[in-house]
């Protein structure tokens, strides 16, 4: 029977591999593509003071959108990468359930996604806007969260990464469509909780904003059980 270290141990050196199996050489066009982002914004800022970015605006434009892709580029090739590679069929072959080895590399992402949005918002913070950049980046992971697990749900139902990656952006520029009309609706899925609107009561708001946050973490959950009851009827069709 392993003893705690030895399970703890056997943890990280399992979470350490999904990692690496799942990021591979990610990280670096991660960090590169945020800064070169975030490098073009603040040189428009630079020549154009007269249209800087509210608290709100900055939010979304420098947080949640940039976090949402972030959740496509390390989602969309999570199920194809293994295809490609010629591992998925060995996956279903280990004695290990499929659901913990996908919910390993899912934690990984999601780590690297979390800590992602904590850094960007800091830096926009820093660079541009001032607002609750702790909160703002923990209140951002959650469409991120959202939009991971829709992207997971395509990477199983598409046998093409590109594919999953357009249908999951294609419904990201769908909710940015309605963003305006929808900005303070119980339906949002960026909903801004630190703008009320004008006249509503702060209680009343607060119940809004939870209800909204849980509907949005129930849905991405319910997304990554659907893909891996997916995965599970592909399984049974290998063996």
């Amino acid at each position: 029977m392993l003893s705690w270290r030895d399970l703890l141990q056997s943890l990280w050196r399992l979470g350490r591999l999904s990692s690496q199996v799942v990021l591979h050489q990610k990280i670096f066009f991660l960090v590169a593509g945020i800064l070169v982002y975030y490098g073009i914004l603040y040189g428009l800022a630079v020549f154009r003071p007269g249209e800087g970015f509210s608290a709100s605006s900055a939010m979304l434009v420098l947080i949640e959108v940039p976090g949402a892709v972030l959740a496509i580029y390390l989602t969309m090739d999570m199920v194809a990468g293994e295809r490609d590679r010629d591992t998925l069929e060995i996956l279903f072959s280990t004695s290990s359930s499929h659901y913990r080895i996908w919910a390993i590399r899912l934690v990984a992402v999601f780590s690297v996604l979390g800590a992602s949005l904590i850094t960007m918002s800091g830096l926009a913070y820093v660079l541009f806007a001032e607002f609750p950049f702790v909160w703002a980046g923990l209140n951002a992971f959650l469409p991120a969260f959202l939009i991971c697990g829709l992207t997971f749900y395509f990477s199983v139902a598409c046998r093409s990464s590109n594919a999953a990656a357009m249908l999951a952006l294609g419904c990201l520029v769908l909710v940015l469509l309605t963003h305006t009309t929808m900005a303070s609706s119980p339906f949002a899925i960026f909903l801004n909780p630190f703008d009320p609107p004008p006249g509503t009561d702060d209680a009343l708001w607060d119940d809004r904003v939870l209800l909204n946050r849980l509907s949005v973490v129930a849905l991405g959950i319910g997304l990554i059980g659907l893909g891996l009851r997916k995965m599970k009827s592909r399984e049974r069709l290998l063996s």
